[in-house]
């Protein structure tokens, strides 16, 4: 493991933070290409890629958190299965509603042109499409996908 790949508590960083790295990355690439248009434009494309990349890097960072506390010790598998899901279920409706309120206050508030928004926007959404060849040979999984056997 490399020394960029692990997070301060030596734990690895995951797909998630690439993905989330990714379109930061692209949405700065778009936002330059937009410049030689206009720098309005230059600007709405960078404002429809934080309303992607802002609500994804929350998720990935709520998703690395622990989420075991001191008084869920003694729960048994299906219980703990429950909960995982229900915590999952609460950061993905954080991360909609985030996404929604940004949509609103680019779109209303600041006036993003709707070229290079969508532009910004759709670039980094579509980023998130690389996640399966971001994981590599740490995911658990050969190249086909499937579980490896024993």
């Amino acid at each position: 493991m490399t020394v960029t790949a692990q997070g301060r508590s030596g734990r690895r960083w995951g797909t998630p933070a690439r993905v989330v790295g990714l379109q930061a990355v692209v949405t700065l690439v778009v936002a330059a290409m937009a410049l030689f248009w206009s720098a309005d434009e230059a600007k709405s494309a960078l404002l429809g890629g934080l309303v992607a990349f802002v609500p994804n890097a929350y998720f990935a960072w709520a998703a690395s958190r622990p989420g075991r506390s001191g008084a869920q010790q003694h729960v048994g598998a299906q219980q703990e299965a429950v909960l995982e899901g229900g915590r999952f279920l609460g950061r993905w409706l954080v991360k909609m509603g985030l996404m929604v309120a940004l949509l609103g206050i680019a779109l209303v508030v600041l006036k993003a042109g709707s070229l290079g928004f969508f532009a910004g926007l759709v670039a980094a959404l579509m980023a998130q499409f690389a996640s399966p060849w971001m994981g590599g040979a740490s995911n658990g999984m050969d190249g086909s996908g499937s579980q490896p056997r024993d």
